[in-house]
């Protein structure tokens, strides 16, 4: 077994973690960092019997994990991100210091907040409990409506509950639908959205979410990962390097709607072509969405049925990964020949990093990384 890792992590021992290996079949270190006067025991395991922090994971103690809860993303991409372990714990132990810092502000719950709740969750059933956070402090329940969708209801509970009421909201594709409601318990709740209340403020939406579930059903959707109900924009897989991106208006689901064209563009100026010759075609609205787009563009969508993982490069050419902070490849080199996609926000940085890209105003201009052709990007918001 490799032990060359350890030699990167020699670090002062009163303030960063004491590594040592703990399988020697598989590379794992086990240790604990102490923050605030507490050690807390965590575990890195390399996969792949790799010797770098690009395959690592991180998994803590029931104390680390409930401290770090909603940062898990962000930490395992700086993990994969850092040159070295001591890069990694010094932003970990800053992150931790600053989350026992809020932890120490957050007032304690009233004497009958946990007893009160679970009379409540069993007295609703808790099949409808659908997810909740360490604290108690926030939760959602699941609810079908009459056409069978499933929707999401988000309960706040301040720790001053039951003497004072809980806020209730329903995620839905307008604004002005996304009201929050207080009410006295949860009983009150799925009362107040049960069927025939759901179905009454849910109806002028249910055209929009049959657009939606369409082209969920027969395209390859890239983003949102997990749609929501509030989410009316979709962003779909045209084939290597290149994809559209399309949001539907709820209160007119079949009538034109909003788009934007990614890739490469030698890849989507013929796409823009058809799109300006064939746009007239619209007044079909027997049609969905998709299939309006599809006449427009004179191609069938791509979906995960028919087509594989590795038939669409969508990985950025930077970071190598498809995802990064929530968002997904949205440039691309304009050389027929490379088309590699990049994340804007990671092009930018490469850019910035090099001595010969120049800049004007708040645009830069350098280099691809793979085929050096010309490339330009515009610096991302701050």
């Amino acid at each position: 077994m490799k032990y060359t890792i350890i030699q990167i992590i020699l670090m002062d021992a009163k303030n960063f973690p004491l590594l040592v290996p703990s399988d020697v079949d598989e590379p794992s270190y086990c240790g604990f960092i102490t923050v605030k006067g507490q050690e807390l025991a965590f575990q890195i395991k390399l996969e792949n019997n790799s010797t770098g922090l690009k395959n690592a994971k991180l998994y803590g103690s029931p104390k680390l994990k409930r401290l770090i809860f909603g940062h898990e993303k962000a930490l395992q991409q700086r993990l994969e991100q850092c040159a070295s372990f001591s890069e990694f714990f010094v932003d970990l132990k800053d992150l931790l210091e600053l989350l026992m810092t809020k932890e120490k502000t957050d007032p304690s719950p009233c004497e009958n907040y946990y007893s009160t709740l679970i009379n409540e969750l069993n007295s609703i059933g808790w099949d409808k409990l659908e997810a909740f956070n360490p604290s108690l402090k926030n939760l959602s329940l699941k609810l079908n409506d009459s056409s069978g969708r499933q929707h999401s209801i988000f309960v706040s509970l301040p720790f001053s509950y039951p003497q004072t009421p809980l806020i209730v909201h329903a995620e839905l594709p307008t604004p002005s639908s996304t009201t929050s409601n207080h009410m006295a318990s949860l009983k009150d709740a799925v009362s107040f959205y049960s069927k025939v209340s759901l179905d009454k403020e849910l109806e002028k939406f249910q055209y929009v979410w049959s657009m939606l579930d369409d082209i969920d059903a027969h395209t390859w959707v890239l983003e949102p990962c997990k749609p929501k109900r509030s989410d009316l924009i979709r962003r779909i897989a045209l084939g290597n390097h290149c994809s559209l991106q399309i949001e539907l208006d709820a209160s007119y689901p079949k009538g034109e709607c909003q788009y934007r064209l990614f890739g490469t563009e030698s890849l989507i100026s013929p796409l823009r072509e058809k799109i300006i010759k064939n746009w007239n075609t619209w007044l079909n609205f027997d049609l969905t969405i998709r299939q309006n787009f599809e006449n427009i563009l004179e191609i069938t969508f791509p979906s995960t049925q028919t087509i594989s993982t590795s038939d669409i490069n969508i990985e950025c050419g930077i970071c190598y990964s498809y995802r990064h902070e929530d968002s997904l490849p949205d440039q691309s080199c304009n050389n027929a020949k490379c088309g590699q996609p990049f994340h804007r926000s990671c092009l930018y940085e490469w850019l910035r990093s090099i001595p010969s890209t120049k800049q004007s105003f708040n645009t830069f201009f350098g280099n691809c990384p793979y085929c050096n052709d010309a490339i330009t990007t515009t610096i991302c918001d701050q």
